[in-house]
């Protein structure tokens, strides 16, 4: 991936970070019910299907789905725990246990390793298979 995608994606990342703490306030969503953030959870698990296929498709034109889809987890997992970490740990001064009260943050730290190269390898593997097909 070259430099210029990187600097693309980090601004892309923070975006994405401030528009959750925005949704989440005033206290980052501990205010909310344990079944809204459950709802949310889910929610955001299936709005990213196609947000992520989206991505994949408008920052990369190379066909590199699942590889790609490995940077895009890094960039909306590791700068956002970043975010959350000089918010949560340092600023409010959590600590690093602050993964277990905003577990839902935790959740996806996690979760998008494992749906964004699945949409990738999906993304890929479909890609693979339609030009297997069109030249029989």
């Amino acid at each position: 991936m070259n430099t210029k995608k990187h600097f693309q994606l980090l601004p892309y990342s923070f975006i994405t970070w401030l528009i959750f703490y925005i949704i989440g306030l005033p206290d980052y969503y501990q205010q909310w019910y344990f079944w809204a953030k459950i709802v949310v959870c889910v929610f955001v698990t299936l709005i990213y299907f196609p947000i992520t296929q989206y991505t994949l498709k408008k920052y990369w034109t190379d066909g590199k789905h699942l590889v790609n889809s490995c940077w895009l987890a890094l960039y909306l997992t590791l700068p956002l725990f970043v975010y959350d970490y000089l918010l949560l740990a340092v600023y409010k001064g959590l600590g690093i246990g602050f993964v277990i009260p905003y577990w839902y943050l935790t959740f996806f730290y996690f979760s998008f390793w494992i749906q964004f190269p699945l949409v990738g390898w999906w993304m890929q593997r479909t890609k693979t298979q339609s030009v297997e097909a069109s030249a029989r």
